[in-house]
């Protein structure tokens, strides 16, 4: 049984949205040719300010496969003259239409496959259900102050590197400061505020912390406490996600990645959740 509350935001498709209300206002104003150039203006643009920036900020090389799809996508729009280049599509005629269709056809079913797998996908959402599968109601009052959560006996360049592994899969952002690492789970929808805010307040989320002497401690803010139906024991709940985050180190630590995947995937969240 779900502990948190249904996803209903449309942050996700917000470019989408936009895109096709740019399109449809060119096409009513300058015609299909003029509208489907500007589309693929905007499928480039998206390629480098969404696709390579997602990339650099989190290390995750599926999201080179977004950055090829878009420009494929971008390069067939531009050269596409509509309705002219229709007929010549199945002709000998246009061989640079045709070549750039093709790729558009491979990386879109790659990215396709991609996405079935999830491995483009923020899995804070995962996390915080997985943390709360035990946690009962309860009477304990929210705050913001950390609590700590058990113990990891590992180095300091093996936590590092388990921080570097959560981020490059999505799992959590790590953020390195002097004498620990902090993993902040982020929800599909709210990777916009990671990816573009300049002054993005990581310690106002949620987040785990491991010291380099293996310490840790959780703090879990308010907006995401209100996300879960019930009020549940909060010590618990602080407890719970430490502790998952402890087992994932573990996993990481014996070289059974995969199992952390596992665990996430266990929940069965939707693509887009």
């Amino acid at each position: 049984m779900r502990k948190l509350k249904p996803d209903r935001g449309i942050q996700g498709l917000i470019p989408a949205i936009v895109s096709l209300l740019i399109f449809f206002l060119i096409l009513i104003i300058g015609g299909a040719t003029p509208a489907f150039h500007v589309l693929g203006v905007i499928m480039i643009f998206y390629a480098l300010a969404f696709g390579f920036w997602s990339f650099y900020k989190t290390n995750n090389y599926y999201y080179l496969i977004t950055v090829f799809y878009m420009l494929t996508c971008g390069a067939f729009l531009l050269l596409l003259n509509f309705p002219e280049d229709i007929g010549s599509l199945k002709s000998k005629s246009n061989p640079e239409l045709k070549i750039a269709l093709l790729f558009f056809y491979f990386f879109a079913f790659w990215m396709a496959y991609v996405g079935y797998r999830k491995k483009l996908k923020y899995r804070g959402r995962e996390v915080m259900e997985l943390a709360a599968w035990d946690v009962e109601v309860g009477t304990e009052t929210y705050t913001e102050r950390p609590r700590p959560a058990g113990i990891i006996e590992h180095s300091k360049y093996d936590i590092i590197d388990f921080g570097n592994h959560l981020k490059k899969n999505l799992v959590c952002m790590s953020f390195q400061e002097e004498n620990r690492i902090l993993l902040v789970p982020i929800k599909m929808g709210n990777e916009f505020e990671f990816l573009y805010k300049p002054d993005y307040n990581y310690l106002s989320k949620t987040w785990i912390s491991i010291d380099f002497d293996g310490q840790v401690s959780v703090h879990i803010s308010r907006k995401d406490y209100l996300d879960y139906t019930d009020d549940l024991a909060f010590d618990h709940l602080c407890e719970s996600l430490g502790q998952l985050m402890i087992t994932f180190a573990d996993f990481y630590m014996r070289g059974d990645k995969v199992r952390i995947m596992d665990r996430l995937n266990s929940v069965k969240m939707g693509l887009f959740s």
